[in-house]
């Protein structure tokens, strides 16, 4: 076996018309004896199509019974991931390969790093056309303290999921994640595996293209879920099980007096940022629409 370098790791569920499009592109843009591509599927219904797509083009196959939870299907993947560097891709995004080449050589010659990214921009698919929008407004979290970083990271939050990471590092988050919060809470689970990486080493954000996004035509609306989980009985019991698992990444470098307070103060600030005013009045006004509808004429 080739000793790979970095290893990409693709979740799949029921999607073969999407994989099929990322596996032509990767045996076209990539060196697969330098990177190792490994398909994680938990299809019901399309396995033996994914399954025989990946055999056709010499991919790493795994499949996972449906019932497997996702959380538990990328850290089976994390786990057997030999390589020095690790990401996550999409069945239905498209990874660039010069900004994925150029995370890689940032983070071979800076070990204070633990992840790196670039630009992100929005994929939409019409009438065969393909239309490219802005996507996720990144930027590097370089503090030499870890609870800086954690608070920069919250204060203005930007997924950091698919990034490429020290395959140590993705490891002993998920598996702190996994350990912490229940594994169909996706909200936790994104913020979680995100703030652990950050509490463990620096962020940067390369200059390049690296990451496009799938996006529905026409757009989705956005949709919060914040207030009802604010809100709910559970929020406490489980934000706890966050901060737990957070203290014990930043034990050793922050005070025990003041540990608690600004892992609190860390959360506020992101969830004072997502609860602003205008977006919850617009959220208010959409449910009194919802509770008076126009009449129809």
């Amino acid at each position: 076996m080739p000793d790979f370098k970095a290893t990409v790791l693709i979740p799949t569920y029921n999607r073969s018309h999407y994989l099929l499009r990322l596996l032509r592109y990767i045996s076209d843009h990539f060196d697969r004896q330098e990177i190792r591509f490994t398909i994680l599927d938990g299809s019901d219904r399309e396995a033996l199509t994914n399954q025989r797509l990946c055999c056709e083009q010499g991919f790493e196959y795994r499949y996972y019974d449906p019932d497997t939870a996702l959380m538990d299907r990328w850290l089976d993947g994390l786990k057997g991931a030999g390589s020095e560097f690790v990401s996550f891709l999409a069945d239905d995004d498209i990874l660039q390969p010069d900004g994925y080449h150029a995370c890689l050589d940032f983070l071979s010659s800076h070990p204070e790093y633990a992840a790196a990214h670039g630009s992100y921009a929005w994929l939409a698919e019409q009438d065969g056309h393909i239309q490219l929008y802005p996507g996720y407004q990144t930027f590097s979290i370089e503090d030499d303290s870890p609870l800086e970083r954690l608070f920069v990271f919250l204060a203005d939050y930007v997924p950091i999921t698919y990034g490429v990471y020290r395959t140590k590092i993705l490891q002993t988050a998920y598996a702190a994640t996994v350990a912490a919060i229940d594994k169909d809470n996706l909200h936790f689970t994104e913020l979680l595996s995100g703030c652990i990486p950050v509490v463990l080493g620096k962020v940067k954000k390369i200059n390049y293209d690296y990451y496009w996004r799938s996006l529905a035509i026409p757009a989705p609306q956005p949709k919060t879920v914040y207030p009802q989980l604010l809100f709910a009985r559970d929020f406490s019991k489980r934000y706890s099980s966050i901060k737990a698992a957070l203290k014990k990444f930043l034990e050793p470098s922050i005070n025990a007096e003041i540990i608690d307070d600004a892992i609190d103060f860390c959360f506020a600030a992101y969830y004072g940022r997502v609860l602003d005013r205008k977006r919850v009045t617009q959220y208010f006004t959409g449910l009194l629409a919802k509770q008076h509808p126009a009449e129809k004429t």
